[in-house]
């Protein structure tokens, strides 16, 4: 009977592990402000994160019509900004694998490079959910 709930545990914590991270509102505020995206800015990035990927580094969109894919809590195209493959490339020099782990610096580091290009505006989903629109309240959040 121990070693069946060892190897249960073992498996739940595999599967755990699988899955991501989702990140609640003030923890996605937090590790953004973390990864040196402008205080002014955290509201429009928490609600672009949340439009997109409901704050979960694990997400992968698509198809899209092009048969690109989209990465990560910022959805992140493969077509144009992350390599599918072993080796890093595109505009973001990253895997799309890099971009969809805990660990969200990849993502973040990309994320930038894109909002440098072409600003919000190069996220449908913040286009149609947060420009414009009421941006969520991180007061309580002690940033």
């Amino acid at each position: 009977m121990a070693r069946f709930v060892l190897f249960a545990t073992v498996q739940l914590c595999v599967i755990l592990l699988c899955q991501g991270r989702t990140m609640d509102r003030c923890q996605i505020a937090r590790e953004l402000n973390n990864h040196g995206l402008p205080r002014h800015q955290l509201a429009d990035w928490v609600c672009l994160v949340e439009a997109e990927s409901s704050g979960r580094t694990e997400v992968v969109g698509g198809p899209n019509t092009d048969g690109s894919h989209d990465h990560g809590l910022f959805q992140i195209n493969d077509r144009y900004w992350c390599e599918n493959g072993p080796n890093p490339g595109k505009e973001c020099n990253v895997r799309c694998s890099d971009i969809t782990q805990d660990d969200i610096s990849a993502a973040v580091g990309c994320a930038k490079k894109i909002f440098g290009q072409r600003g919000f505006q190069a996220w449908v989903a913040w286009v149609n959910k947060c420009q414009g629109k009421a941006l969520p309240d991180l007061g309580s959040c002690g940033l």
